[in-house]
């Protein structure tokens, strides 16, 4: 089994979060709080001090680590919505955003010792149009990408509902569909080009060069799967790459015989074309949740699956390795700096 450089790794799971630890002999996975509870996002490790971690629950909201997941801390004030599927933080200014279900998004300029709501996301006329894809049908904020070049921009993908953005730090917003399909689940701010925007949905991959007013399909490379089941990927040292993953069913036909028929895409061209990584199985039937990069190292990737398995990739995901198995379904993945 594959390693990835040496750098630990989190893993949000259907019971649980976990950290694996890289070794001579590769990852040793070991349970770091919260079984019985099962994750949509990512553990966030703090750009400042990689011991710090945020983890964002389905039902209890945000709790937070000072010493790498060995105890946790609640903090919630403030935090209107307890459903979380998204967590980042803004590379300038360290402040922290949640993306919430019902689609929402909270900002913490203390560290999470408090949250504020931003109140005018809920009274834009196209919220009427948002939804969710199961029973009671309540939308969710999947994604936020924020922006290394332009300290007010906020982008946040929504299941379903299209985009939104905010130019001002999330004080006002907007919505973002002009040629964009409806089922919202990841976006990305190209770093060194603050009017590239680049979001993936349940119909494939879209992409603007005027931030997000207008979209264009994406799909070359993709012809035959453009479901995007995890987060897109991008990376502040390598301008105009991306990652995600693509499976050639929805998830109403993940479980049947074959399973996802799932890879994992890069681009290096902004996600004009895309291409298929090497190294998976040929048909892939486990779907891949969970795609990070390492902050410090584009050439390191890991995936998660939802069949417990973790692939891991030296490459910049031009090719990925087997490292880990026997976990629980992974649903977000994090890569601490070594």
């Amino acid at each position: 089994m594959g390693g990835a450089n040496g750098h630990k790794l989190y893993l949000s799971t259907t019971d649980g979060l976990y950290a694996a630890d890289p070794g001579e002999r590769g990852y040793t996975s070991r349970a770091i709080g919260f079984q019985g509870s099962g994750f949509r996002a990512a553990v966030l490790v703090d750009r400042r001090d990689p011991d710090v971690l945020y983890a964002g629950t389905t039902k209890d909201g945000v709790y937070r680590s000072r010493d790498a997941g060995r105890t946790w801390q609640e903090i919630n004030h403030g935090l209107v919505y307890k459903n979380v599927w998204s967590i980042a933080q803004h590379p300038l200014t360290g402040a922290l955003l949640v993306g919430t279900s019902p689609a929402n998004v909270f900002i913490s300029t203390d560290d999470g010792d408090s949250w504020s709501q931003c109140e005018q996301l809920e009274r834009l006329p196209t919220t009427k149009g948002w939804t969710g894809p199961v029973p009671p049908h309540v939308s969710r904020l999947k994604n936020l990408s924020l922006s290394a070049d332009d300290p007010g921009l906020v982008y946040g993908a929504i299941e379903e509902g299209w985009a939104i953005r905010s130019l001002d730090g999330g004080a006002t917003w907007a919505q973002i569909d002009n040629g964009l399909n409806h089922d919202g689940h990841g976006i990305a701010a190209m770093p060194g080009d603050p009017q590239c925007v680049v979001a993936s949905t349940g119909k494939g991959m879209f992409r603007s060069e005027d931030q997000g007013e207008h979209w264009l399909e994406a799909n070359q490379g993709l012809e035959a799967r453009r479901y995007t089941p995890s987060p897109l990927v991008s990376h502040p040292s390598r301008p105009g790459f991306l990652v995600t993953a693509v499976t050639g069913v929805g998830p109403g036909g993940w479980s049947r015989p074959g399973g996802g028929d799932a890879a994992i895409a890069r681009s290096e061209d902004g996600g004009r074309s895309w291409t298929e990584a090497a190294g998976l199985p040929q048909p892939c039937p486990a779907v891949p949740r969970g795609l990070a990069a390492a902050p410090d190292d584009a050439g390191v990737c890991a995936a998660g699956m939802l069949d417990g398995t973790v692939w891991t990739s030296t490459d910049a995901a031009e090719s990925f390795h087997k490292a880990l198995e026997g976990l629980p379904g992974v649903m977000g993945i994090a890569i601490s700096p070594r």
